[in-house]
């Protein structure tokens, strides 16, 4: 698969990777990875279509 990069606030990445740590992730990565994914089920599966239609926009659907 290939990898992009996102930027993020230095605190949100920190929590992040603390929050990785304690769940037991292999990394930061991963768990964020896991994190856009569930929310990404979860608003697919959403009744709302605005959402579906502002995540095509962005780029996150096809």
């Amino acid at each position: 698969m290939a990898k992009t990069s996102i930027k993020i606030d230095k605190t949100l990445h920190r929590r992040a990777a603390e929050a990785a740590v304690k769940a037991g992730y292999s990394s930061t990565e991963e768990f964020i990875e896991h994190l856009i994914e569930k929310e990404l089920a979860r608003t697919e599966n959403s009744a709302d279509p605005s959402i579906l239609e502002k995540l095509k926009g962005l780029g996150y659907l096809s």
